[in-house]
């Protein structure tokens, strides 16, 4: 195979890896903590879980600052979300991954990890919901089996990304 051959295809090779990439951005929300409590260790590790992954997988990633609501939204979309959205969506991201972290315990009792979970993918254009998946009773050993499982439920994100 001559020099330029080969040359050519490394380069359709390049180029046809890099079209398999997507832009993913990730928006992690708390609820059920105080606004005065520090930031969730487990919020942290989602958001950065998630991260992980992606790029992992070859995907471009972003992200916008975990943002805290006093009580769990409602809808399939929250409109908390609409502004990190709507700057994904100027990024050119092609995909959106919302986490929802509920930390609501009984009065008086202070939790460390989220009661519940939930992994939402979105395609950005249009906006639909790809993929739904919930998660409940998260953070059930040490915080590196948790970050181990919570990678898990993050890979199960992947094959989604061809549903559009």
């Amino acid at each position: 195979m001559s020099n330029s051959r080969r040359l050519g295809l490394v380069l359709w090779s390049l180029c046809a890896m890099r079209l398999g990439a997507a832009t993913v951005s990730v928006l992690v929300i708390e609820t059920g903590l105080p606004e005065e409590a520090g930031a969730g260790v487990y919020s942290g590790m989602w958001e950065s879980g998630l991260l992980d992954v992606f790029f992992d997988a070859g995907h471009i990633v972003s992200n916008a600052p975990v943002k805290r609501l006093g009580q769990k939204p409602g809808g399939v979309f929250p409109e908390e979300a609409w502004p990190e959205f709507a700057e994904a969506v100027e990024g050119g991201a092609d995909f959106f991954i919302l986490a929802l972290l509920d930390y609501a315990a009984p009065a008086g009792e202070l939790i460390q990890k989220p009661r519940q979970v939930s992994l939402r993918l979105f395609q950005t254009r249009p906006q639909r919901l790809l993929y739904e998946r919930e998660y409940g009773d998260t953070g059930t050993g040490t915080p590196e089996a948790d970050y181990a499982s919570l990678k898990r439920a993050a890979r199960g994100l992947i094959p989604h990304l061809n549903d559009r």
